[in-house]
């Protein structure tokens, strides 16, 4: 455990010139720092979710990693929701851009020129105290509110997962910049499984955390506040290990408790596949993807053709016949979605003695047991949140966007296309990794629309080539006491 003087470090001056304090942003919040005497002094730590308003948007631009494009597209995204309206006055928010250690004038200059001075000038900042080699934002830590002792108003905080490496300081840097308290996780391991994106929160503060994060880390969180509030999330099978890979938590003003929880769906992404006209498979633009759909679409329409000549032999010979893996297959994404989310862990994966031999019968197969295994988790999600809140019996709501994964090693594995479900939030606004598939950017944005989510699109290939995603490169700073949907 840390001592009493590693647990909070005093937050000084603000570091960088023209950003507001952290004081002069929050209605009922005092945002100051002060040194405790003992780490009993901590009450509780209680971590913000996607429906609190965001303040600021945090991205690395990194000229070398080659994700300008996705920096810039960002930008404009948070800068056509101030001019379109959907940002009042007094909830403007801005991205707040640390420049990756090869960042030279001529970089800004171009942020300048794709997305003009005057956007520049109103909705970005630079940090002009730090630099950075690592891009991935999300993984230094999380923002939330501390209550100590003595004092009855909530404080902001950051919380350092110790993830070290070329970001150790930046938490530090960010709570002087914020005028925050400044906690840190007691694992001296490093662990990649206490890093931010497997630390994800409802409206309601149950934890999502998955079980790659360290005894210590949980320990440390039940005893400042989320002791029976955590649902510990299977994470292990994921090469990165995070909760985020494959849950988020959005705002929904429909749903029964203020907020839905956003599934990743390797049978939905099967069954769009399987519909998609050949021509607009054939339109994806990059070959591995291009080639990899077009397989199983025609292997799935093999195993139809085949099903639909059992249905020509006579009753002795139908009974003869060695049903195909394929067959198996079709008849288990043709059961309906609410079944088989439903279904007991491992019982719809029943397909008598079918055994997948080709890559691409495994590459199915592989994705419709993750489908399962993600099930399983969401609805231990769902059982905590109802635990907690003690409304046992009332439904969830939980929509599912489509999901691919690949095998990486041994039992590890990692999104195939671009990961969807790993999306930045911002009010009703929802940042998507691009899947690629035209079929599924469709479904994403019509799923998102029927309860008042709008999808952007964005090229996350600089991250999803680097093992992560768009969540992953970015962190938000949210208003402690504003909310876009309040908790219900």
């Amino acid at each position: 455990m840390l001592s009493d003087k590693g647990l909070l470090r005093r937050a000084g001056t603000l570091i960088v010139a023209g950003m507001v304090a952290a004081g002069g942003l929050f209605s009922g919040v005092e945002a100051r720092v002060r040194q405790v005497a003992s780490a009993d002094d901590i009450e509780s730590i209680k971590f913000l979710s996607p429906n609190n308003m965001p303040l600021k948007v945090l991205v690395v631009y990194s000229p070398g990693q080659q994700n300008a494009n996705f920096v810039i597209s960002l930008i404009n995204i948070v800068a056509q929701m101030h001019e379109k309206g959907m940002v009042k006055k007094d909830d403007a928010f801005k991205v707040h851009v640390i420049p990756g250690w090869d960042m030279q004038e001529k970089d800004y200059a171009y942020i300048n020129e794709k997305v003009g001075a005057e956007r520049v000038k109103r909705f970005v900042e630079f940090n002009k105290a730090y630099s950075t080699r690592d891009i991935w934002m999300q993984d230094w830590g999380e923002v939330g509110v501390v209550k100590v002792k003595g004092d009855p108003k909530p404080q902001t905080v950051v919380f350092d997962s110790n993830r070290g490496r070329d970001n150790a300081e930046l938490p530090g840097i960010l709570a002087n910049f914020w005028n925050s308290y400044l906690l840190k996780n007691p694992s001296n391991q490093y662990s990649g499984g206490d890093y931010g994106g497997n630390i994800e929160v409802t409206p309601d503060n149950v934890l999502l955390i998955g079980n790659t994060s360290t005894p210590e880390l949980r320990a440390y969180l039940e005893k400042h506040g989320y002791k029976n509030r955590m649902a510990v999330l299977e994470t292990d099978w994921l090469h990165v290990g995070h909760v985020d890979e494959y849950i988020s938590v959005c705002p929904n003003p429909k749903a029964l408790r203020g907020y839905t929880l956003i599934k990743a769906n390797p049978r939905l992404a099967m069954r769009l596949v399987k519909d998609t006209p050949d021509a607009e498979l054939k339109a994806i633009p990059h070959k591995e993807y291009r080639d990899a759909m077009l397989a199983v679409k025609a292997y799935l329409i093999e195993a139809e053709k085949k099903r639909a000549e059992e249905l020509k032999l006579d009753a002795p010979a139908r009974r003869r016949r060695t049903r195909s893996f394929g067959e198996a297959v079709l008849k288990y994404l043709e059961s309906s979605e609410e079944m088989l989310a439903s279904s007991e862990s491992g019982a719809n994966l029943s397909w008598g003695h079918e055994v997948a031999r080709s890559d691409v019968e495994k590459f199915i197969q592989l994705n419709l047991t993750l489908a399962n295994l993600i099930d399983t988790n969401v609805k231990k999600a769902c059982a905590k949140i109802s635990e907690v809140r003690n409304d046992a019996g009332k439904p969830h709501s939980v929509l599912s966007f489509p999901a691919l994964f690949r095998k990486m090693s041994g039992t590890k594995h990692i999104a195939y296309l671009p990961g969807s479900v790993n999306q930045l939030i911002l009010n009703n606004q929802l940042i998507v990794p691009d899947p690629k598939v035209r079929a599924m950017r469709l479904h994403i944005s019509k799923t998102a629309a029927k309860v008042g989510l709008h999808a952007n699109f964005i090229d996350s290939l600089p991250y999803h080539n680097l093992q992560g995603q768009l969540h992953c490169g970015t962190n938000v700073f949210r208003h402690p006491n504003k909310y876009f949907v309040k908790p219900r």
